[in-house]
């Protein structure tokens, strides 16, 4: 256990070397960020426990700067450490958010497998545990890759969920329209009143009463008939529609490039991509 602690501390503290080690960090992304958490988490973590062999070693062999300043720079490390694992932590949330499927799993497991370049700090003689730990730090690309990929999930969820939103917004509820003409119940012509009665006319007494007349009702018109030469135009309410989005125009060949700022909508999907040295959404086809 001692040997393989002493074997992976030494190859990380080469650059060019970390791929000789078992518990070299993965090739992707997302697991290489992991990894750098779990390694600077477990140097981080043997700073209170290592200090004091440290200061032995200094003080039996000062540097050309005098003890003071050569332990100087060790508490300096390890608030940079700290502020490291701020940035490894934000960068692994993200992506973790922006994936379309759980990848947190995989993360904590290459979190664990960078924690384990350290596993045999226990067995080890604490004056080579405190020599290694003296002369490690990690790969110098652990931030640089961390801030790319934070940005490309920053990127990619606001795709996301753009994407979502633009798929929403294409359902659309038909509004119910009214057209008296296509009503299934036809409504009832109302009956003709009946004319009042006339009023009598008076008369002498002398003479006969005369025999009130009935007035007839008038014949009901017939209803005109439309016949088949006779056009009939009804204009059905039309529904509201809302216009086809304009497509935007194909910039770089036939690429469709949307500035991730200022979105527009895409008739399929938007991945992230780099143009001109700038973040970028890329539209594509479903």
């Amino acid at each position: 256990m001692a040997n393989a602690l002493l074997l992976a501390l030494a190859l990380f503290a080469q650059d060019g070397q970390a791929g000789q080690s078992p518990n070299a960090p993965p090739t992707d992304e997302y697991g290489y960020v992991a990894w750098c958490y779990g390694a600077l988490g477990g140097y981080a973590n043997l700073y209170d426990r290592v200090m004091p062999e440290v200061t032995r070693i200094e003080k039996a062999f000062p540097g050309p700067d005098g003890v003071a300043a050569s332990l100087k720079t060790y508490p300096e490390m390890r608030e940079q450490a700290r502020k490291d694992l701020k940035v490894f932590a934000s960068a692994i949330t993200a992506a973790e958010k922006a994936s379309p499927r759980p990848i947190s799993e995989y993360g904590g497991a290459q979190v664990k497998r960078g924690q384990s370049v350290w596993q045999g700090a226990d067995t080890v003689d604490k004056a080579r545990l405190a020599q290694m730990w003296m002369s490690w730090s990690p790969p110098g690309d652990c931030e640089k890759r961390a801030k790319a990929l934070e940005t490309r999930s920053t990127i990619l969820g606001k795709a996301l969920n753009y994407n979502n939103a633009a798929a929403a917004s294409k359902v659309e509820t038909k509004p119910e329209t009214s057209n008296p003409a296509f009503d299934a119940t036809p409504t009832p012509a109302a009956e003709p009143a009946a004319p009042p009665a006339p009023a009598p006319t008076p008369v002498a007494e002398a003479a006969p009463t005369p025999k009130p007349m009935i007035a007839k009702p008038a014949p009901a018109k017939p209803a005109r008939v439309k016949t088949a030469k006779t056009e009939t135009k009804s204009v059905a309410a039309k529904p509201l529609t809302k216009p086809p989005a304009a497509k935007p125009p194909p910039i770089g060949g036939n690429e469709v490039i949307v500035d991730p700022v200022n979105p527009i909508p895409c008739a399929g999907s938007l991945v992230p991509a780099k143009r001109g040295g700038r973040d970028v959404l890329i539209c594509k086809a479903d």
